[in-house]
């Protein structure tokens, strides 16, 4: 007599490498790739789509959106220019001093960072600039030192500058030829949408001012607000500090003298709560506590991906719209982040997808397009229904962006299209007993619940042991929306499927019926 297994609402669990997969529910997979958790299903992600190649190559390694009330853009530093995007048009807004001193690999060391309206970029082979106002007219300004000087007159360089609140940190300094890695900098507070006008810590007249940390954390990697603090984090500690106001501006406090970070730009902040990757590990900072949020499986696969050449350049960035941090690593044998390990914080799942080749950053923001003008819009006042302001972005507008070496703009998150070739999206359970251990059961029928656009390809297997090896049927093709069973005969002690993609279709996965039948017992 046939039995059945329902395993639905596939999507609420996920994927889960730290528990032994005979252990687990039926409702969890052991492998997974190029895939996302939503809506209590899984579906398919990966690849990119193109949007843009500036016609003059530039070596790019960092960008980030600018928003401004004149427009919308992309700003992105490379070897031998700054340039800005709107959405059509590519502009060089480099400085005037330009950016001859930097070196292969150094576009890579470019960071930035938002001081109300005003976008910062900084390169420690080069000198802090800002821009503003925003606009395809105008071009990079050096930093002012205070009103006498800029930062490349006064000879001072930082690896890092980020914002909190209205104030400016300068992270690992240097000071002509004298190196201070453990040193950090900050402005006197900036009025709202202006510049701080002085970081001179000897002006009495503001709140400037430097310090070292000491100790035996090595050099400051980066660093980043959190709540009403920032945190400064270095390669082997993690210093937090506290506005106090008084005569030492900001009290510090060590979090960790053993973790630290392994690159700039691999910590993000989520509702009051960093995410980092450290040196194996990726760990959850709420300011008083560091927990790890990678066990098992998944953290060996994390510290084996990493290519140990050229770790500094993995990064982390968040998707505030699925609730996602992405951790880009290089895997062995490739120069730039190849692979991703996604954790959507609301849930807590992971799942994995690949990069683009040769992919130097990516950002999250919205597809810009050009400003239009008053002589630009059509009809009258009369038959105009827009309204001032209504072209504002929203969160719900952003995107994934990313830019390579060859200083093409791609969207890391596309909907259908795609340039990226085949989508190799694939999910796999192993390990399933349907009877338990000793029970051998034969499955008949499979029924899935799932919904898509092209052919997928299903394939079902079975093990005699836990642990055991995966004796394979041959894939059989599935048309979901025209296709309602899958005949097949599959007998073992315990049982494996695996979905996968067929050329660039996508699909959504929430469950399956399994009818399968007693086979006796071994």
């Amino acid at each position: 007599m046939s039995k059945q297994l329902t395993i639905s609402s596939i999507g609420t669990k996920g994927l889960n490498t730290d528990v032994a997969p005979w252990d687990l529910p039926p409702e969890f997979i052991n492998f997974g790739y190029n895939f996302k958790v939503q809506e209590n299903s899984m579906l398919t992600t990966g690849g990119y789509l193109d949007w843009s190649t500036d016609p003059v190559p530039f070596n790019p390694g960092f960008l980030m959106h600018v928003g401004a009330t004149s427009g919308s853009y992309w700003l992105v530093a490379g070897r031998t220019a700054i340039h800005a995007f709107d959405g059509a048009t590519w502009t060089d807004v480099s400085s005037t001093i330009g950016y001859a001193s930097l070196g292969i690999d150094d576009e890579l060391l470019w960071n930035g960072c938002m001081l109300g309206n005003i976008p910062i970029v900084n390169n420690p082979q080069a000198s802090p600039e800002y821009w503003s106002p925003q606009s395809p007219g105008q071009i990079m300004k050096p930093l002012p030192w205070d009103a006498i000087e800029t930062w490349a007159e006064r000879g001072v360089v930082a690896k890092v500058i980020r914002s909190h609140k209205t104030f400016l940190f300068a992270l690992n300094v240097r000071e002509g030829a004298v190196e201070q890695r453990d040193t950090y900098r900050w402005s006197t507070s900036a009025d709202i949408n202006g510049l701080p006008y002085t970081w001179d810590e000897t002006d009495e007249s503001g709140l400037a001012g430097v310090a070292s940390l000491g100790g035996d954390g090595g050099e400051i990697i980066d660093g980043l607000g959190l709540r009403d603090s920032f945190v400064i984090y270095s390669e082997r500690a993690i210093d937090i500090l506290d506005f106090t106001g008084g005569e030492f501006v900001w009290k510090r406090r060590e979090l960790s003298d053993t973790v630290g970070l392994i690159s700039k730009d691999c910590v993000v902040e989520v509702k009051g709560v960093h995410y980092i990757m450290s040196d194996g590990d990726i760990l959850r900072n709420d300011g008083t506590t560091l927990t790890s949020i990678v066990h098992g499986r998944i953290k060996r696969q994390y510290n084996a991906a990493i290519n140990p050449d050229v770790f500094e350049r993995c990064f982390a960035i968040r998707n505030i719209v699925n609730k996602e941090i992405w951790f880009c690593v290089p895997e062995e044998g490739f120069d730039y982040p190849n692979k991703a390990f996604v954790y959507n914080w609301t849930d807590e799942s992971w799942t994995i997808r690949g990069l683009p080749d040769n992919l130097a950053f990516a950002a999250l923001g919205p597809q810009s397009e050009p400003a239009e003008s008053w002589e630009q819009w059509t009809g009258n006042w009369e038959t105009q229904t827009r309204v001032w302001g209504s072209r504002r972005r929203t969160p719900l507008d952003a995107s994934f962006i990313g830019i390579d070496t060859s200083s093409k703009a791609m969207l890391l998150e596309p909907d259908d299209a795609r340039d990226s070739g085949p989508l190799e999206s694939r999910v796999e359970r192993t390990d399933l007993p349907l009877e338990g251990f000793a029970g051998v059961t034969t499955i008949t029928r499979v029924y899935p619940h799932m919904e898509g656009t092209s052919p997928v390809q299903f394939q079902f297997g079975s093990q005699n042991r836990a642990g055991g090896p995966v004796t394979w049927k041959p894939p059989i093709t599935f048309i979901p929306g025209q296709e309602r069973k899958i005949d097949i005969r599959s007998t073992g002690s315990l049982h494996a499927w695996r979905l996968q993609s067929l050329a660039d279709g996508n699909w959504k996965f929430s469950g399956m019926d399994l009818e399968y039948e007693e086979a006796g017992f071994r």
